[in-house]
Parts: structure tokens; sequence; C-alpha cells
């Protein structure tokens, strides 16, 4: 007996509404939309033109929503808040500011170069300056003191997966990468798998599929399965520290776990549009991280294509331009991913379940799991160690133009082949 699920939009029409948002929170530091312009998208859908007037409509409130006229580049200012999110050695914090008067909320996310814990409270009187990347105000403070917020439930998980992160380091330091932690690690870089240990949607992703796998051996209740299987992915997320790319990939599998659950079969390149023109309209920031950019499309590439090896090229060229921006591009990544990709994986179902035992107390078994894993340890080390000392692609704005014309090539030839599979079906 067949099933008729739902089509949700099986065109890409939410990927031009990703990038409608884009473009109007880039223009929102230069310019911003008077509140009447939102008439012009409602005489669209009025006229009966509703695609081009969602486009204009979430292109104007992206416009709208960024916030680019703060001041206290001059001035001493007392600020408290929290901190949203840990990346690379600093701290993303959520604040508000004394007026004179009374406190008052700031719109904007705020950059501190030390890194504290997930959701620890902090109190500083200083500075904020500018920068050209997200987020694109930093502290400079005269006096800063930070709290523990004991009743923060995340910052709780996050020092639990600290606790086992130090675990892990006693029997192999390499483990902390692929469990939360930014690996730093030149060979990583230079073989072009740095992507594979710092935290991304593939961690998160592997680890929704360890555990759905998991709970479907106890049960076949569709909700039940499919809700149970976001409960690690969601406490692996808030434990590394809630970075861009991580919270992309878990919000993208809420989303699809919803729409999967009322029966929609669902384009996957809308989901991530749909995910990525969320996260600009709440936070329009983020069109100033590259690191945003890069998860995007590298995951577009990648899904684009049911083939596997086309897969892994696009995720390859997906990245590519801003790899190429701020680092040399190891042109045969590609091969190196492919090696790694099933070690990578049974390490990173090993060290769930390691950390699952750690949480129970077993610290013996728990051990135990991480020694019998150390082979798979070292064959990832030994193939980035040996693609490291491969020739790359060095910088230069040419060879970043170069690749992002490879993408949408990529992309095209992906499009005709699916074209020719249809008309031939």
């Amino acid at each position: 007996m067949g099933k008729n699920n739902k089509t949700l939009n099986v065109s890409f029409t939410s990927f031009y509404y990703f990038g409608g948002a884009i473009l109007g929170a880039l223009m929102g530091t230069y310019f911003k939309f008077p509140l009447f312009f939102l008439v012009i998208p409602v005489a669209l859908a009025i006229f009966k033109k509703p695609k081009v007037a969602v486009f204009l409509l979430i292109f104007i409130l992206s416009n709208m929503a960024f916030i680019s006229n703060i001041d206290f580049s001059n001035k001493s200012v007392e600020f408290v808040g929290t901190v949203k999110a840990v990346q690379n050695g600093s701290s993303i914090l959520r604040l508000s500011f004394f007026d004179g008067k009374r406190w008052r909320r700031m719109g904007v996310d705020v950059l501190i170069y030390e890194e504290e814990k997930l959701g620890t409270i902090v109190y500083f009187i200083g500075q904020l300056k500018r920068k050209g990347a997200y987020p694109i105000y930093y502290a400079k403070t005269d006096y800063c003191a930070t709290v523990t917020n004991y009743e923060s439930l995340s910052a709780r998980v996050f020092e639990h997966f600290e606790r086992y992160r130090n675990f892990t380091n006693n029997v192999d330091p390499f483990y902390q990468n692929l469990f939360g932690a930014n690996s730093r690690d030149e060979n990583f870089a230079k073989s072009g798998l740095l992507h594979i240990f710092c935290v991304s949607g593939m961690h998160v992703s592997l680890l929704y599929l360890f555990t759905a796998y998991v709970i479907g051996m106890f049960t076949y209740r569709k909700w039940l399965r499919v809700m149970l299987s976001l409960t690690f992915p969601t406490i692996f997320v808030i434990g590394s520290g809630l970075n861009l790319p991580s919270l992309r990939a878990l919000i993208m599998l809420y989303f699809a776990a919803l729409l999967r659950l009322a029966d929609y079969k669902v384009n996957a390149v809308n989901i991530v549009s749909l995910v990525g023109t969320g996260m600009v309209l709440f936070n329009p920031e983020i069109v100033y991280s590259l690191s945003f950019y890069m998860t995007f499309f590298a995951t577009l590439g990648v899904l684009i294509s049911e083939n596997n090896f086309l897969s892994n090229i696009g995720g390859f060229l997906g990245s590519a331009p801003y790899v190429s921006l701020i680092n040399p591009v190891n042109p045969f990544s590609i091969i190196a991913t492919m090696l790694v990709s099933i070690p990578v994986q049974v390490l990173l179902f090993g060290l769930t379940t390691s950390y699952v035992l750690f949480s129970c107390n077993l610290f013996f078994l728990s051990a135990f799991i991480l020694y019998a894993l150390k082979p798979f340890a070292w064959f990832i080390q030994i193939v980035a160690n040996w693609f490291a000392k491969l020739p790359t692609i060095p910088q230069h704005p040419i060879i970043t133009i170069a690749f992002a014309m490879s993408f949408i090539l990529y992309m095209g030839f992906v499009f005709e082949l699916k074209k020719q599979k249809q008309e031939s079906s």
C-alpha cells in the first residue's frame, strides 16, 4: 500500500528568499528603508504576485532589522549580559547597557576576547568597537567580572561536556576535536580537513542518524522516534558552545522533523534555505559571518545531489571560495575527506557511547571505548599529516572568484542532470 505524502514545494523558491534576506541585511549597513515601504509587498500580493511579494517582504524586513547606529566607541558604559555562544577562544554576549537611568537591552551581539562558559553572566565597564566580521562589535573593557549562572540549563550542559572533554584528553587529545572543541592543529588546516574537526552540521547530522538508529531499536512509534532522536544532537550543540554552523544544522533538523511528522515530502535545499532566511531575519548581523556562508553553501553543495561523488565535490566547491579568503586551498582534500569519512563516523558514534557511559559514572567502560577507538584516531591523523604535505592553491582574489564560478557551474550541471532525469522518467 502506497502512502500519498503531501509535497512541500519541489522548486528552490526559498533559496531566492534567502538571497533576498542577505541582500537586505547587507544594505541595512548603509541605508534603511522607511516603514511605509512595507506597502509595496502588500500591493504586489493584492495584484497576484505572491512570490515577488514574499521576496520583497523578506528583503525589506531584514534591512529594517539590521542595527547599525550603535556608538559606544568614545565613552565607557556599564554593560551586563550572558554568554550566548562560544567560538574559537572567544565568547559572544547578549547584552544590556545602563543609559544613566535604566538598563536597556541591546539588539546586537558583542564579542569579548575571552572564552567563558556558556550561560556565564558577564559585567563590564568599557567601550564597544566596530569590526568587519560577525559579531560586528567587540568589547574593549576597563573592568570585567564574571559569575557562573547556576540556574542556566545550558551552562550546566556545557560544563558537563567540558568535564568529558578533559576526561578524553587523558586518553588522547585528538578526541576533543570531534566532540565540541575547535581544532587548532596546523596539519588539519593544511590538509583541507579542518571542517571535519570543527564543530559543524556534519557532526550534528551524524549524531542524529546514530541516535535515530538506537531509538528505532526500542520503539516503532514515529513521533516518539523522531522527537527522541533530536535529544542528543541538542545536548551536543549546547555542549559545543552553540556556534553558528551547528546551530543552523540543529534548527534544520527540528524543521525537517516537524515536517516529517506532518507527512510532508520536503526538498532538502528548501529546508536549508528557509532556516538560513529565518536566522538572517532573527539576527541580521550573521551576514558578516564567513563561517555562516561557508557552511550554508557547503551544505547546499552536498544536498543538491544524490550522487555520493558529486556530493563530495559540491561540499568542497561550496566551501572553497570562503576558505580561499583566509587560507590556501588543498585541492586533494576531496580525496582525504572520502578516506576519513568512515573512520570519523566510527569515532563519533564511539565517542557518543563513551559520553553516555561517562554520564552514568561508568568511567572504566567509557575509557575502555576510548582506548578501543585509538586506531581510528591514528589513521585520521596519518591521513591529515600526509595530505598536509601536498601542494595547495595559494590565496588570491582571482582564486576565490574562480572557485565561486566553479560552484555556480556545478549547481547548473546538477540542475541539468535533474532536469534530464525528470524528462526521461
